[in-house]
Order: C-alpha cells, then sequence, then structure tokens
C-alpha cells in the first residue's frame, strides 16, 4: 500500500523527518532507499549505522540517597547510560529500602566475605556502556582492547545500580538475559559477573579466558573525562 505525500498533513510530515532525522536518516537518504530497487534497498540498510539507545538517570534522587541534581545531566552518546550515582556502597545499595521493596536485586550470602562490597563509589556522574557492541565472545583482555580513553570494566556497585535503575524506570534488561563481566574478582580470580534473572539483578562470577557469545563487557568512565 502507498500514500501519496501530498495527501498527508505538514503536522505528519514534519514529525516523520524528525523521526528520521533522530534515527540518523536525513530526507535524502530516505528517498534515495524509496526510489532504490530492492537489492540496492538491502545494500542500504546493511550499510547504515544502527543507532543504539541511550539513556540517563539521577540514580541518587530514584533510590532516594539525596535530592535531585539542580544541574541538568550530560546528554548520553549513542549507546551511553548517563548516571548520576552518590559515594554507596553495593551493601548498601542492596540495603536501599526501594531495592528492597521492588524486590530489583537477588540477596545472597557468599559476596559478603569480599572488601569490595562495603567499597564506597566516587559520588559524580558517569557514562556507562551496558553492554559494550560485539563485546561478547571475547575474553576479558580481548573486551579491555574495547574500551574508549578514561574506561575501565563497570564496577559491580555502579554496574548493579545502573540495571537496577533501567529495570526500575522501563521494566526492561540492559543485557538482555545475558551477563557482563565487572572490574572486581572473588575467589580463585573469578572475575564477578552480573545478569538480570527474573527481573532481579543478580551477582555471579565469570572466567576471564573464556569466549562466551552470552558474555560481554560493560564499561564505565567519569563523565568529566569526555
Amino acid at each position: 500500500m502507498s500514500i501519496s505525500l501530498k495527501r498527508l498533513e505538514r503536522k505528519k510530515l514534519n514529525l516523520g523527518m524528525d523521526k528520521l532525522g533522530s534515527a540518523g536518516i536525513d530526507v535524502e537518504r530516505w528517498l534515495a532507499m524509496v526510489d532504490a530497487d530492492e537489492q540496492t534497498m538491502k545494500e542500504l540498510v546493511a550499510a547504515w549505522p544502527k543507532l543504539l539507545p541511550s539513556f540517563t538517570y539521577d540514580a541518587v534522587a530514584l533510590f532516594g540517597f539525596g535530592e535531585p541534581s539542580k544541574d541538568p545531566l550530560p546528554k548520553p552518546r549513542p549507546g551511553e547510560i548517563v548516571i548520576r550515582v552518590g559515594d554507596w556502597s553495593l551493601a548498601d545499595l542492596l540495603n536501599c529500602p526501594l531495592i528492597v521493596r521492588k524486590n530489583l536485586f537477588w540477596q545472597q550470602d557468599w559476596y559478603h566475605g569480599y572488601p569490595w562490597v562495603g567499597e564506597k563509589m566516587r559520588a559524580g556522574i558517569y557514562r556507562v556502556r551496558m553492554p559494550i557492541p560485539d563485546s561478547n565472545r571475547k575474553t576479558a583482555p580481548e573486551q579491555e582492547k574495547l574500551f574508549l580513553h578514561g574506561e575501565d570494566f563497570v564496577s559491580v556497585c555502579l554496574g548493579a545500580t545502573t540495571l537496577a535503575a533501567h529495570l526500575h524506570e522501563t521494566g526492561q534488561d540492559l543485557l538482555n538475559g545475558d551477563w557482563t563481566r565487572c572490574k572486581e574478582r572473588s575467589s580463585g580470580g573469578v572475575r564477578a559477573g552480573l545478569v538480570v534473572h527474573e527481573g532481579r539483578v543478580y551477582l555471579g562470577g565469570r572466567w576471564d579466558g573464556l569466549h562466551h557469545g552470552y558474555v560481554w563487557a560493560s564499561s564505565a568512565r567519569e563523565a568529566s573525562e569526555s
């Protein structure tokens, strides 16, 4: 079914062009795709970069650790989560009334013996990539090669905060059922890992040297470093 552009209201045309622009497609490119044959259309679609979703969360206010930011948070780049956090630890997060009430985290005993559970984050604004595109099927050292300047593996606390914030606000899992490696390690050198299972954030472990398709890397850097 075809629709003549001449019959569309100006408001609908403007809305359509705005949506094309948001997807990174200008009008000239769209018209070229409309006029193309099927094979050329497939080639145009394959060559066009995918626009990754981005999000912004003030986790300080969301989880009741403080007041909302007085200044607007930086705009996230495609594929980034810009998140504001305070100086809380994973232990603090697990005891957060909202986390407990909404049942956003699987409470376990094994990790409480590790010092990083009580280590507090540096308060501030971070740019998180969760997950880094095409970082699965790679060992941890191979994943590190995908980091941008100033990035490191996301910490367990920041990663759990980011996953929980997104779950609470959207009901969606940033990892789509897969795992992400984190910065910290558990016994035997196993790297801590996060996954969303049955609507709750779960903390486990992933080996550094395996090439699993379901294990990704997530990174973080302070927004001031961008």
